[in-house]
């Protein structure tokens, strides 16, 4: 986490804050923060509702970032991967190890395009870039707008390897090269706390789209086919934070980080008492 801070202010310092937009490219910079409330939670079902057990039908009332799907949004995934995913859930229920826990709660960093419904983000411009700030664990993307190809297959990133440009008053990025899932350690990023996966397939094209000054419509959409049946959609707005001198917390996650050596703990002595079952936003 050390080299993630220090690369952290080595972008800033590279990107001041006031350094002007390329010309005839439209001005984002700033502060935003994105408009929805759980989705880092859960992409289909959003906040964790106070009545969540592991037993039940879904909550209707649910808060999704999904794009289309019909009243009843949920991730396409392949049976194995579904699978897969109830196995996630069952560990994040009752964790007996640090590979069960959701890699967030761990410090890790969070991917595309979690990232940016996780919390607020500063994005800066100088000429043929577009930096993106993200307060959550001093996380960071540079992306070059000059047509530059990605980077080798085998160069593998939490955030992926974005490639830039714009289409008018929509900043289009393209990214590949995701971190690979290691089984033994769980170290890839989650697109939410479900347990909701990708492959080293993932192929993620985001869309900023200027709606005035203060707004962006943000959509990204997700394919992989390793993974799923058909590539898939999350949208929200994103908006401008003008509180005067406001700046991003230095957030410390893993100094005094007390939260996942209880919860797994706890998970142990649950599992030992045979209390398993599967997370779900379930009625009591």
């Amino acid at each position: 986490m050390r080299i993630v801070c220090v690369l952290a202010v080595a972008v800033v310092l590279a990107f001041p804050r006031m350094a002007a937009a390329q010309p005839g490219q439209p001005d984002i910079q700033g502060f935003w923060r994105p408009v929805v409330d759980g989705a880092s939670h859960s992409v289909e079902e959003g906040p964790e509702p106070a009545n969540a057990n592991i037993t039940g039908q879904r909550d209707r009332k649910r808060q999704t970032i999904m794009v289309g799907g019909g009243r009843d949004p949920q991730l396409p995934y392949q049976p194995w991967a579904a699978a897969k995913r109830l196995d996630h859930l069952a560990n994040f229920h009752t964790p007996t190890k640090w590979a069960h826990l959701d890699p967030e709660d761990r410090c890790l960093l969070n991917g595309v395009p979690r990232s940016n419904y996780r919390g607020t983000m500063q994005i800066l411009q100088s000429p043929g870039y577009v930096t993106i700030l993200y307060e959550w664990n001093h996380a960071y993307r540079v992306i070059p707008l000059d047509g530059r190809p990605h980077a080798p297959a085998a160069v593998k990133q939490w955030n992926g390897d974005s490639r830039g440009r714009w289409e008018g008053n929509t900043l289009v990025v393209d990214v590949t090269n995701f971190l690979v899932d290691d089984a033994e350690h769980n170290v890839q990023p989650w697109f939410d706390s479900h347990g909701s996966f990708y492959s080293d397939a993932l192929h993620v094209v985001e869309r900023y789209t200027i709606v005035n000054a203060d707004t962006i419509r943000y959509e990204a959409t997700v394919e992989d086919p390793k993974v799923f049946t058909r590539p898939w959609q999350v949208g929200f707005t994103v908006s401008r934070n003008k509180q005067p001198g406001y700046e991003l917390l230095e957030e410390a996650c893993v100094e005094g980080e007390r939260n996942t050596p209880g919860m797994i703990a706890a998970g142990r002595i649950a599992k030992a008492a045979g209390q398993t079952g599967i997370h779900t936003h379930g009625e009591k």
